[in-house]
């Protein structure tokens, strides 16, 4: 028989594995970039920063006024929603049960470039309880939304 001169099995002179293809590299750096914002991200999609909820939910008592709800309601929506918020930034504690000049101290305190008049102060705290009032609902809703505009940026979060 013919025996063909065969030359030995060829291997290659380096690893296959290393130095990886810059795709993986790529990858690599994708992976730890997404580790370290894991916990920043996190925390954005878990909470939610208190004055866009609470220009969301004063958006909808704008809307509800638009759509002819009477002045009363809307003036009665808006200091729950004002009331509301002091909650949020301060606690229960105390600020659930304050009422009159107290609570209108702690609007002040909480976001002192409020806007609001005296005369919108008054509908916030007495007069909204008459039965009968004339007052201009759309400047309180103006006023509102600066105070929730200007509230501080500090401890905003809450959880949704």
């Amino acid at each position: 028989m013919n025996e063909l001169e065969l030359r030995d099995i060829h291997l290659p002179d380096v690893s296959l594995w290393w130095p990886p293809a810059p795709g993986w590299w790529l990858l690599a750096v994708m992976l730890v970039l997404l580790a370290l914002a894991l916990p920043w991200l996190r925390r954005r999609f878990r909470h939610k920063p208190l004055s866009r909820l609470s220009l969301r939910e004063f958006e909808l008592i704008r809307e509800a006024h638009a759509n002819g709800q009477s002045a009363q309601n809307t003036v009665n929506q808006v200091a729950r929603l004002l009331r509301r918020v002091l909650m949020s930034y301060r606690g229960r504690g105390g600020h659930a049960a304050s009422t009159g000049e107290d609570w209108l101290a702690e609007l002040e305190q909480l976001a002192p470039r409020h806007g609001f008049s005296d005369d919108q102060l008054r509908l916030l705290t007495r007069d909204r309880y008459r039965a009968q009032f004339d007052c201009d609902v759309d400047g309180l809703l103006r006023a509102c939304e600066s105070w929730i505009r200007n509230l501080p940026r500090g401890r905003d979060h809450v959880s949704a």
